[in-house]
């Protein structure tokens, strides 16, 4: 060891005292993007094929992997034609031929598969509810829970061990397949499967051997960032592209979207951007007696800043408030009087809301409403804000929305969001 990374050789006195000083370089690689990555439909096992852009994601990190890893001694891939694609192009390019195995499909959902979240939740209320509190080992209908899906993942990094110890393996696979495994390699609890969260596209490098494993990369995309070079294909005007993750929260006051929005920003490394009509009663702004014309300039003056915070955070970012929000305040407060102007005000927020990976609204009336001073501690206005809120998502979003569970438990709370935006694809 040098102190920074391992190097691959291990010095005489390590060599002594472990077990066997065969280390085994794994590389997990998740597949790209698939087609209506947005929706919210769950996919597990069936067969969802690459979007334009998953196919380029998979290109880039294939050029990448050639160019800094070079060779494998072994790659294994799950059959699933999302991951069959990528590995594929990477055994034609390192001359390694894949081995196509069904034990490395993603998680089964069962009788859910192909439907959406909101019909299955509407039709298995209580199992859904199940399954998001306890995924680890909550079955869906005809399912599996993320503890089976470790179990058969297991069984084929076994068998792949047993040929090639000591070599430099690669896994092409999906997310549930990828949380299921790093966990049983680093001994972490199943509870916290969704902390490893893995993009589409992305590679993760395990070091292993029989006294355990290092974890020296999860998640990363160097092809965003890095020319390939040694690609057998020009990259001349192939510009990186990142996607960084974008995600706002919708509410009425007094849901919890400020509790939750600054544990997720944490959680997911992203700066937070609070709300910002909360700053400006806190600096002793008054509602009372504003005019409608004040309310319409205070509206887009908070929507303006808001574009700004969001235009700075070039690496993504979660928001509390999604533009939709804005043109929901434009109702509520009843600044549409001009057709004209509130219809371009809402073909803007619109269009504003497809530049998020997802809207989080919040349900109402769950968190006791708490005076502070600062919002209106009367709940029916906030209904009334909610209500207008839910129908412009319903009708104007472009992005997927999720709504969130009726919980009130912090922890639950985090857990499912982390879970439905890694969602099974």
């Amino acid at each position: 060891m040098n102190g920074q990374a391992f190097t691959g050789e291990l010095g005489a006195a390590t060599r002594a005292i472990l077990p066997s000083d065969a280390v085994t370089q794994v590389h997990l690689l998740r597949h790209g993007e698939v087609e209506r990555l947005g929706a919210r439909i769950v996919r597990g096992q069936l067969d969802a094929a690459l979007s334009a852009f998953g196919v380029e994601q998979g290109e880039r990190l294939v050029d990448w992997f050639a160019a800094r890893v070079g060779r494998l001694d072994a790659l294994w891939t799950s059959d699933l034609s999302r991951c069959a694609q990528l590995a594929d192009r990477l055994g034609a390019r390192l001359g390694v031929a894949p081995v196509r195995d069904a034990r490395l499909r993603e998680h089964s959902m069962g009788a859910w598969e192909g439907r959406s979240w909101d019909e299955v939740s509407a039709v298995e209320p209580q199992a859904v509810g199940a399954y998001w509190s306890d995924y680890w080992r909550a079955r869906p209908s005809g399912g599996e829970s993320l503890e089976d899906v470790q179990a058969r993942v297991l069984l084929a990094w076994r068998d792949l061990l047993a040929r090639h110890a000591g070599g430099r393996v690669a896994l092409v696979t999906h997310i549930g397949a990828i949380r299921g495994l790093l966990c049983a390699l680093l001994g972490v609890e199943g509870s916290q499967a969704l902390r490893f969260a893995p993009a589409t596209a992305s590679h993760t490098h395990i070091l292993w051997s029989e006294a355990g494993a290092v974890l020296e990369v999860v998640g990363e995309r160097p092809w965003m960032l890095a020319e390939t070079s040694a690609s057998s294909r020009s990259t001349a005007g192939f510009a990186p592209r990142a996607k960084p993750r974008r995600i706002a929260l919708a509410g009425s006051a007094g849901t919890g979207k400020t509790t939750l929005g600054r544990r997720l920003s944490a959680e997911l490394g992203l700066p937070y951007i609070d709300e910002l009509m909360r700053r400006r009663l806190e600096g002793g702004l008054r509602l009372d007696g504003l005019s409608r014309d004040r309310w319409r300039a205070l509206v887009r003056e908070l929507w303006r800043e808001q574009c700004a915070l969001q235009a700075a955070a070039r690496d993504g970012f979660v928001a509390d408030r999604s533009s939709l929000d804005y043109a929901a305040f434009w109702l509520h407060y009843g600044l549409h009087e001009d057709a004209a102007e509130t219809n371009a005000f809402f073909a803007e927020m619109a269009a504003a809301s497809a530049e998020l990976d997802a809207i989080i609204l919040f349900p109402w009336g769950v968190l006791p409403l708490v005076a502070d001073g600062v919002r209106t501690p009367d709940p029916w206005t906030q209904l009334s804000f909610q209500g207008v809120l839910e129908g412009v998502l319903r009708r104007h979003a472009r992005t997927s929305v999720l709504e969130l569970l009726p919980a009130t438990d912090l922890e639950e709370r985090l857990r499912w969001t982390l879970a439905r935006l890694g969602a099974v694809s």
